[in-house]
């Protein structure tokens, strides 16, 4: 956390800590000591927590906290729900306005690491796009952003729901009597009929161009997950740099299948 914004982040984690009384569900989401809530005041206390050792430590009270607010919000009516939201709006211009390289989530339920705004912008299209063919792919791909940019990272996590996210609109529109479709059968179809389908966007000649582009990139994302099987030769962990690229290569792949951009002939 940057030292220019510290004292602002105190001052809001204090009054919202205090507002929503956050102060036990926060310390027992992160697993802290039980003197902290023993304090004479548990929520200046958890306000001013800092660890040399742990410099993610305040980032990640800030996160639990955006976390229990959402969490105790669930259900609440449209005042209390607005006033959260100020809150994390107030929160988001302080982190922006401080350079600070975290965020505050669409959701406004946790911390992210801030994107490039272009990338952003083609995660928000997707995200989009998926929801008018599936909720359900909109879902998954605001997870697996989540999981891949959130202040404790899950690769293996975030990489399985970019796959989910595909298979939630590749699957109806190109297995739809499959019994049990998956981005792999998917993979195949189109390998496979190559000369039944064509991109929206033109080759060289001018003609609708192949899909070659769109064959080899949910190749990419299929063969590269490479801990969805344990004790083969090849198998080995997520890394976070191949999680972020397959959520962004998620990101393009739903938006294209949802827009139509790969069409029959």
């Amino acid at each position: 956390m940057p030292d220019h914004i510290d004292v602002p982040i105190r001052d809001w984690l204090y009054e919202v800590l205090r507002t929503y009384d956050m102060a036990t569900p926060v310390a027992v989401r992160l697993k802290l000591r039980s003197r902290f809530l023993k304090s004479r005041d548990p929520y200046a206390e958890l306000a001013n927590l800092d660890d040399r050792m742990n410099p993610m430590l305040r980032l990640e009270v800030i996160d639990a906290t955006l976390g229990c607010v959402q969490q105790a919000l669930q259900g609440a009516g449209w005042k209390d729900l607005q006033m959260a939201a100020s809150y994390a709006r107030l929160l988001e211009g302080i982190l922006r306005e401080g350079d600070c390289a975290f965020t505050v989530s669409e959701d406004g339920g946790r911390l992210e690491r801030r994107m490039d705004e272009t990338l952003h912008a083609t995660y928000d299209k997707a995200v989009s796009a998926g929801t008018s063919k599936s909720e359900t792919a909109a879902d998954h791909l605001r997870a697996a952003f989540s999981e891949a940019y959130g202040i404790k990272p899950d690769p293996s996590a975030a990489y399985s729901r970019a796959i989910k996210a595909v298979e939630a609109v590749a699957n109806p529109l190109f297995l739809p009597n499959a019994p049990e479709p998956t981005l792999g059968k998917v993979r195949a179809h189109l390998d496979q009929g190559r000369h039944k389908y064509e991109m929206v966007i033109s080759d060289k000649t001018g003609a609708p161009a192949d899909i070659a582009a769109a064959v080899a990139m949910i190749s990419l994302l299929w063969h590269g997950q490479r801990d969805r099987h344990e004790g083969g030769p090849t198998s080995a962990p997520v890394t976070q740099e191949a999680a972020e690229t397959a959520v962004h290569t998620a990101a393009i792949l739903v938006h294209w299948i949802s827009s139509g951009s790969i069409r029959k002939k």
